[in-house]
């Protein structure tokens, strides 16, 4: 009942937002699809583009779990991922696509709980890592243009740097609390015995992966830059097709802004979020019209849905030969 609730809710909000924005730009309703077909060129590179995303999501998540000790075809990874965008993409029901990973690994014969579970969380951490290092470099290198900003959307960049900045701060103290000779030493100061419960034990030795195998986190930090590379380069790919045009640096500084944004869980699919973040930020640092901006985005989107929809075929599937 309460997930249905939240569906509804989110849905709510979805069409809250869209309304908003196709009601001051109704031409922006139809050029994405106008211009996707009009610009093939450009509608199969946002295509390739998508998919390399997902292919470097699973190679990303292949050397976390190497670092669990977990060798798992590559094959078999990216069925799951894709499986995955399908639930992430869809918003449906409780089940997204991490809880799918996780679900469909321990399924496998011999499969531990919990360093399947950790994996999932290290490749969330080498995935904020990337994306701080993009914002960041990106950032600094178009700082001039976004001190332009009005003063709503240079808050938002400014928050969203100090929250990169914290976040890079606090993996790297988690990393080195988690080496064994530094979290002993905290178990016999800390919280009256707590870091010794042999449970938390065992979750901080799996943690500790990131520094233990570091050859494995630094191949998937370069999956995951090459993944984020694909993920805005997408969108990047709408925006031509939609006949819109921007410099590079300045349309990446704004899209991991935007990323998260649409990443919080109070719209479908991210839908209404993303197209106001896109049209305030990537309007604000390059001057696009809102109209393109909007559009852009949705085009974007499109690409992420059509290899969400193979991701459903591949679990329909599924079910089918189970």
């Amino acid at each position: 009942m309460k997930a249905a609730l939240l569906l509804l809710l989110k849905a709510a909000v979805t069409a809250l937002l869209l309304g908003l924005l196709f009601r001051e730009h109704s031409k922006a309703l139809l050029a994405p699809l106008e211009g996707l077909l009009a610009n093939p060129g450009w509608t199969l590179a946002g295509l390739a583009a998508a998919g390399g995303a997902l292919l470097f999501a699973a190679l990303r998540w292949q050397a976390v779990l190497r670092g669990q000790g977990l060798d798992l075809p590559l094959a078999e990874l990216g069925r799951l991922i894709l499986i995955a965008a399908f639930f992430n993409t869809t918003s449906l029901g409780v089940v997204g696509g991490d809880a799918w990973r996780v679900l469909a690994l321990l399924r496998r014969p011999g499969t531990q709980r919990l360093p399947v579970v950790v994996s999932v969380l290290l490749d969330h951490v080498v995935g904020l890592v990337s994306l701080a290092l993009i914002f960041l470099t990106c950032a600094w290198w178009v700082r001039e243009r976004l001190a332009r900003l009005d003063p709503v959307a240079l808050a938002a960049v400014q928050g969203f740097a100090v929250f990169m900045l914290g976040t890079l701060a606090v993996i790297a103290l988690t990393v080195a609390a988690s080496a064994p000779a530094v979290h002993r030493r905290l178990a016999g100061r800390l919280a009256g015995g707590l870091f010794q419960r042999p449970a938390l034990q065992k979750f901080i030795e799996a943690c500790d992966a990131l520094r233990r195998a570091w050859r494995q986190s630094l191949i998937a930090l370069g999956h995951s830059l090459l993944l984020f590379a694909c993920h805005f380069g997408l969108f990047y790919c709408g925006l031509r097709a939609v006949g819109g045009d921007a410099p590079l640096a300045e349309f990446l500084a704004a899209m991991p802004v935007i990323d998260a944004a649409a990443g919080l869980p109070v719209s479908v699919s991210g839908l209404g979020v993303r197209e106001t973040t896109f049209e305030i930020l990537v309007g604000g640092l390059t001057g696009l019209a809102a109209p393109l901006a909007i559009a852009a985005s949705l085009a974007g989107w499109l690409f992420t849905v059509a290899w969400g929809l193979l991701g459903g075929l591949c679990f329909v599937g599924g079910r089918r030969d189970s």
